[in-house]
């Protein structure tokens, strides 16, 4: 008995030293939670101004008062234009009245005045006279007068002459290229100073590109008949002239039918009168009222309207020429090339001041 007791008992000591002998897996280390990177600091942001709302020119009134009808595609149809602009841009109230007699213009200056309008856009030089008899009665009105060639406001402060010059530097250096006769010609409708400085431009632009060309300028005696407008073209070109421009108003017209029905060359004016005679007009050359008269209008609005003289030349994008109309594939490339270094020249002030 004793024997089995210790064997049992040596049996069980074995047990206990194989259990505490035996490998212990090692536990599996605690993972530690990956530290999160701080945030880079943002550069602080400015505050964003507020754009400011659009000024309201609902408020403000505008009237082109014009010699001609609207419908003639140069100067009237320019100065109609000028103020459907800055109702289209502005919100402005904008009117017009057309074919203004200069013995009536005084009163419908006042009329206008009198209903406090705040610009009164007096569409040509014969008008000057009763724009200084009324302007100084409304010293808080802007009189506008297209004629930018000269001061002739008197130092009348609300009264501004404005508009483009040297135009007839550019058209006559036009025509001095086009023509093969070497006979150009510009007509006026009347001799007055919207017209006659342009006219007087004319010869010193043909010069600057052939010099052996002859050169008339004359005056038809109107501004409205253009069937005179096309006779009186008509015995020039019988003479010999190959190139035609003028500044007739719708007189014009007849000009430009007169050269598309005996096949020689024209020249719009003031408005793009490509589409008038498109076998006759290879450009036309435009005074940039438009745009002259709605820096105008932001200034007037901005209180920084001085009067006196308000002057684009070419060089100050005064005049502008239409797109070519695809007489740029009809004529010699020569002549092309020459007519578009020459405006370009014109408007860079290479050939001087203008």
């Amino acid at each position: 008995m004793k024997k089995i007791a210790l064997l049992l008992a040596l049996t069980m000591l074995a047990v206990v030293f194989a259990a505490c002998a035996a490998p212990v897996a090692p536990a599996e280390p605690a993972k530690v939670p990956e530290q999160q990177k701080p945030a880079e600091p943002q550069p602080e942001q400015p505050a964003q101004p507020e754009e400011p709302a659009p000024a309201d020119y609902s408020d403000k009134k505008v009237v082109a008062l014009l010699s001609g009808v609207i419908t003639d595609g140069g100067w009237n149809s320019t100065g109609y234009k000028c103020a459907m602009n800055l109702a289209d841009k502005y919100g402005v109230q904008a009117d017009y009245v057309e074919s203004i007699a200069v013995s009536d213009m005084e009163e419908y200056l006042r009329m206008y005045a009198d209903d406090a309008y705040d610009i009164i856009i007096v569409h040509g030089s014969q008008f000057m006279d009763n724009v200084k008899a009324v302007a100084p009665d409304y010293p808080d009105i802007a009189f506008l007068v297209s004629f930018g060639d000269q001061d002739v406001s008197g130092g009348i402060k609300n009264i501004g002459c404005v508009g483009p010059k040297n135009m007839g530097i550019l058209i006559g250096a036009i025509m001095g290229i086009l023509t093969e006769n070497n006979y150009v010609a510009f007509l006026g409708g009347e001799e007055n100073p919207s017209i006659s400085n342009v006219a007087i431009g004319i010869e010193d632009g043909v010069k600057l590109t052939n010099p052996d060309a002859k050169v008339v300028t004359n005056y038809i005696g109107t501004l409205t008949d253009s069937s005179l407008a096309k006779e009186v073209t008509l015995q020039y070109i019988a003479d010999g002239v190959d190139v035609i421009s003028g500044s007739a108003n719708s007189a014009q017209l007849g000009i430009l039918e007169a050269a598309a029905e005996e096949g020689i060359y024209a020249l719009g004016f003031n408005g793009d009168q490509y589409d008038i005679q498109p076998d006759a007009v290879v450009l036309s050359i435009m005074r940039a009222y438009p745009a002259i008269y709605e820096k105008l209008f932001l200034e007037i609005m901005n209180g920084e309207f001085a009067g006196g003289q308000i002057a684009y030349g070419l060089k100050d994008g005064g005049t502008i020429v239409s797109e070519w109309h695809g007489w740029d594939s009809k004529l010699p490339k020569d002549k092309v090339d020459a007519i578009n270094k020459v405006i370009a020249d014109l408007f860079a002030g290479e050939y001087g001041d203008y």
